[in-house]
């Protein structure tokens, strides 16, 4: 049985529409108007814009998954507040995003408009009291209805703590958008980097205040795409940096970020990366394996590892 629900909060204007439906496995709690307590399956669908990424950023080589952390968090939050009785006045924050990209050459971006199928399963994670203030999820992503990546999370639902903002960051020059992937200046979070002779690549983060899912007000907390592309934007830089991989012609292809502690913008962050052997995959395409860290106040708030991969 089928309940089609049309979902009506990612982002509109530029941005792809999705439309979710709901396979519930059992109605029983619908019967008596109660929040769910077991599994629930959802599907999403729709058609992105061909390589576009966050802010409108565009013509990349590969498909930006980055749609992805913004699908994940916005249904779950949806999904969480509409069927498994999370109060909505609890805003929703990533603990935990990993991302598999199955084969590459899936992610190709050749001008047209591939389509999206999200097929999601999503189950409470009971606290002390047995409310479900913490929802897990999978999933498994179809792109033009080839396998195209599996996707593990899990979404906390915490009541807002005030926080003390460390001293501002100083004046830093960001890195040239080709350095990290991307086309719009506005859409770089990385700063000048320093590299040291082990390849330990460390850089400012910069979250601005105004851009479109990546921005925050000072005092404000950290989006979670912001997070997930600095991740992103750094493993790039010091495969760059470190490897020789092309950035415009790469993709990070698995990505685990596991969220430490609570940061605000406007106080300084900074991301280390550190990489593995370079290497190639079975089809003799380069990749590298990474570990990185997010700082802010001298304490981890972001551990994170990703792989690099670049197409010919």
């Amino acid at each position: 049985m089928n309940k089609g629900d049309i979902f009506d909060c990612l982002p509109k204007g530029p941005d792809p529409t999705f439309h979710l439906v709901h396979r519930s496995p059992s109605w029983d709690h619908f019967a008596v108007d109660a929040p769910s307590r077991g599994d629930e399956h959802f599907s999403v669908s729709g058609e992105l814009l061909s390589g576009s990424g966050p802010a409108g950023d565009h013509g990349g080589h590969f498909h930006d998954w980055q749609f992805l952390t913004v699908l994940v968090r916005e249904t779950g939050s949806f999904i969480g507040y509409q069927h498994f009785g999370i109060p909505p006045y609890l805003p929703a924050q990533f603990s935990l995003f990993e991302l598999e990209l199955h084969d590459p050459a899936t992610w190709r971006a050749d001008g047209n408009r591939p389509s999206v199928t999200v097929d999601l399963h999503v189950r409470p994670s009971g606290a002390p009291d047995g409310s479900p203030h913490r929802l897990e999820i999978t999933g498994t992503v179809l792109l033009n209805d080839l396998p195209g990546a599996r996707i593990r999370a899990a979404l906390g639902f915490l009541v807002p703590m005030p926080v003390h903002a460390p001293d501002p960051p100083g004046p830093t020059v960001a890195v040239r958008p080709s350095e990290v992937g991307r086309v719009s200046q506005e859409t770089v979070l990385l700063g000048t980097p320093v590299l040291s002779a082990y390849g330990r690549l460390t850089s400012p983060v910069l979250i601005p205040r105004d851009v479109p899912g990546l921005g925050a007000a000072p005092n404000g907390s950290v989006p979670d795409l912001a997070l997930t592309e600095v991740v992103r934007q750094a493993s790039l830089l010091c495969a760059r940096l470190t490897c020789g991989l092309h950035p415009r012609r790469s993709t990070t292809t698995a990505l685990s970020v596991r969220r430490r502690g609570s940061m605000i913008a406007g106080a300084a962050l900074d991301c280390t990366a550190v990489p593995g052997r370079l290497g190639v995959d079975e089809h003799g395409y380069p990749r590298v394996p990474m570990v990185l860290t997010i700082h802010q106040n001298g304490r981890a708030v972001v551990e994170a590892t990703s792989e690099v991969h670049q197409d010919f």
